[in-house]
């Protein structure tokens, strides 16, 4: 850059000079020549620059060594592929598991519900429980954990410890001495199972009707206040 400077500069005094000395029009040329010298002289030294990062450019960025994935543990052949749907079914139950109550026991009353679940998928895993016990149960207790924080919002002492008497008395009577029977006995008994779970599962319905007379009846306030306001306005 600075020798281009220096030969347009210089022509520029070679041309005044010869502005003096021979005619104007060879003085107006001589600056031009040294100005389109320059111009070359300059495109020549940048060409070498322009190639290398051109080249650089073209060069491939070096190669990052990818380290293979894990492989997932296949599950293994046998009874436990029985079960897997109601499983499934079962852990996005539990991803979409609501807050935690604050009621200590209700809390306990939903942990017990949560080991009986667990309980209830090993058994089925081991196939020493059918499908339709498995399905059933589970949708039992998913049926309780929904209700149970519904119910704590009513504010109601009487509707909670109703509940928690539910869980440790009828729930566990009816679940846990199963559990313990051996594989014919469980075969023999079954039915006393589905009508106990059935049984615990029409008590849950009084209280989901109570639930439903609370928004019916939420509903109507707000119903009223609408009028009201309407009213008010005309």
């Amino acid at each position: 850059m600075k020798k281009t400077a220096a030969i347009a500069l210089g022509s520029y005094v070679v041309g005044l000079v010869a502005y003096w000395v021979t005619s104007p029009y060879i003085a107006i040329a001589i600056p031009a020549i040294g100005l389109f010298g320059a111009l070359l002289w300059s495109g020549r030294n940048g060409k070498p620059v322009e190639e290398s990062a051109r080249i650089a450019e073209r060069q491939p960025a070096p190669l990052v060594q990818q380290q293979p994935a894990p492989l997932q543990a296949q599950a293994p052949f046998g009874g436990s592929q029985q079960h897997n749907v109601p499983q499934q079914q079962h852990s996005a139950q539990q991803a979409a598991a609501p807050a935690a109550v604050q009621d200590p026991e209700l809390a306990s009353a939903l942990e017990y519900i949560g080991i009986i679940e667990d309980m209830i998928l090993l058994e089925g895993e081991k196939n020493n429980l059918d499908d339709e016990i498995v399905q059933k149960t589970l949708a039992l207790l998913t049926r309780l954990n929904r209700l149970i924080p519904d119910l704590v919002a009513l504010g109601d002492a009487s509707i909670n410890h109703n509940i928690v008497r539910l869980v440790r008395k009828d729930l566990n009577s009816t679940i846990n001495p199963f559990l313990r029977l051996s594989g014919e006995a469980k075969r023999q008994n079954r039915r006393l199972l589905l009508d106990g779970i059935k049984d615990v599962d029409s008590k849950l319905t009084f209280y989901t009707k109570t639930l439903e007379q609370k928004d019916i009846m939420e509903l109507r306030t707000k119903a009223e206040l609408i009028q009201q306001r309407y009213r008010l306005n005309d």
